[in-house]
């Protein structure tokens, strides 16, 4: 079980990233796009690059209680205030939105705030996790 006490928690935002015309094209070739940066575009999923490494402090908290072996990942969206553009410069920070229990397992939901390191915001993700709970003997 997840630690309820976490909900509301905003994690430290991470250090800024830049987003360079490399970094987009190893995302997109790992996605088998053949013309990984299209001119004045970053892939919309690209974000996930930088938001993933953001929630890793979750992981390596023990008194959270998130086991990742038993995680799958359920839901994604992203709701973006502008296009994200090689040469920004960006920080993501994690909100513990939600902990649901359904069944003996856990419903967690993340929202990352991405901005530009002048604070200008570029996106929302939310991400839904399945966490699933302990096998009972």
């Amino acid at each position: 079980m997840l630690n309820l006490a976490y909900v509301g928690r905003r994690l430290t935002p991470t250090a800024p990233t830049e987003v360079t015309r490399d970094a987009v094209a190893s995302f997109a070739a790992a996605l088998g796009d053949p013309e990984p940066v299209h001119p004045g575009s970053v892939p919309a999923t690209f974000l996930i690059s930088l938001t993933l490494p953001a929630a890793d402090v979750l992981i390596d908290d023990p008194d959270f209680g998130l086991d990742f072996s038993r995680v799958l990942h359920r839901e994604q969206r992203f709701a973006f205030a502008r296009p994200v553009r090689v040469g920004d410069c960006l920080q993501a920070q994690v909100i513990v939105d939600s902990i649901k229990t359904v069944a003996g397992n856990d419903l967690l939901t993340l929202v990352t705030d991405v901005s530009t390191v002048d604070g200008e915001a570029v996106a929302t993700v939310t991400t839904v996790l399945f966490v699933a709970g302990e096998a009972k003997a």
